[in-house]
């Protein structure tokens, strides 16, 4: 496979920020087909950024035999029908994140991709970047003792009342759009699930804008995730792992630059390593996926290994978080 033709369904400001940049950083990949259910608007998307054809629905998309990858970056409530439409064309898919707003729905997913043996990640860029990879083999290695604590943020300010993530219908809320990520920091470290949590959710009228939570895992040493995600703050996604002989320290966990590192404490000595080359946020993760469908490489991170857990986490967070109304009317800082 010399080219790797994708088909984008939706014209999410992800598809034209994050995704097709990397796309033409990797190379071997080109922007085959966009659908939109506004045909106009994907003619529109199409022309603007270098995508071949547009259609006027998502079906079209996984109809064209042309198509050799799906990209979904659709509001999260679509998640679920689109990424389960996609599975049945039997071509690897990328979902966008969360890859639903509920435990059931992810079930489904996932024990549909096993049935089919389905080729689907879920769109966690950072898993696949070398920052990630630094962090993940210290801790593995033993560098900071025993992992007892990760503490873990990510906060962003979200501008406009008319964005989706604020609507409950569509899987809104800052726990599903942001703390996602270090539950799934979280769960691609332990083997288990939490056995207790703590959990607390500030509401703006019917989505949560803030959540600050703790989760206790099983295990000989107690081992804790403490979070807190907002959509009322400045942009933070500070990450600490904190071990028994040290810590690791990262500033950008999510979307790292080249000049952001990996700060390793030890008892003695402060050791920095700047891991990232320059690439954009989603590169290693594209480049990853088509390695696999060339057959140079086997798939890692795939949904059916790593994505129910997370899922299963959140739906504990949700399920004990005690509730507190928004102080602010206006949504602003």
């Amino acid at each position: 496979m010399d080219t790797v033709r994708w088909g984008i369904l939706g014209t999410a400001g992800i598809a034209h920020g994050a995704f097709l940049p990397a796309l033409r950083e990797v190379q071997g990949g080109v922007a085959w087909r966009v659908g939109s259910r506004d045909l106009g608007r994907a003619q529109v998307f199409a022309r603007e950024n270098g995508v071949l054809h547009a259609s006027g629905s998502y079906q079209s998309v996984l109809d064209d035999d042309q198509v050799d990858a799906f990209y979904i970056p659709l509001p999260n409530h679509l998640h679920y029908e689109w990424a389960m439409a996609a599975m049945n064309t039997g071509k690897p898919i990328l979902c966008e994140k969360p890859l639903t707003g509920s435990l059931e729905r992810t079930r489904d997913i996932v024990r549909g991709a096993r049935e089919r043996g389905a080729l689907l990640w879920e769109a966690y860029a950072f898993q696949f970047q070398p920052q990630w990879q630094r962090v993940r083999q210290l801790i593995t290695e033993g560098a900071i003792g025993e992992l007892e604590e990760i503490h873990g943020t990510f906060n962003t300010q979200l501008h406009g009342e008319q964005d989706v993530r604020w609507v409950k219908a569509y899987d809104g809320g800052a726990f599903n759009d942001l703390g996602c990520y270090p539950v799934h920091v979280t769960q691609l470290l332990m083997k288990s699930l939490p056995d207790h949590v703590v959990a607390r959710a500030q509401m703006r009228e019917e989505v949560d804008e803030a959540v600050w939570a703790a989760l206790t895992y099983p295990g000989d040493a107690t081992m804790q995730l403490l979070m807190n995600v907002s959509f009322c703050r400045r942009y933070d996604t500070f990450t600490r792992f904190v071990g028994t002989e040290g810590e690791i320290r990262v500033d950008k966990m999510y979307h790292p630059g080249v000049r952001d590192c990996v700060e390793l404490l030890q008892k003695d000595r402060v050791i920095r390593e700047f891991t990232m080359k320059g690439q954009l946020s989603f590169t290693d993760m594209i480049s990853h996926i088509h390695q696999v469908m060339r057959h140079e490489a086997e798939p890692t991170q795939l949904v059916t290994e790593v994505g129910l857990a997370t899922a299963e986490a959140m739906e504990l967070v949700r399920s004990q978080w005690t509730v507190a109304d928004s102080a602010r009317s206006d949504g602003g800082t």
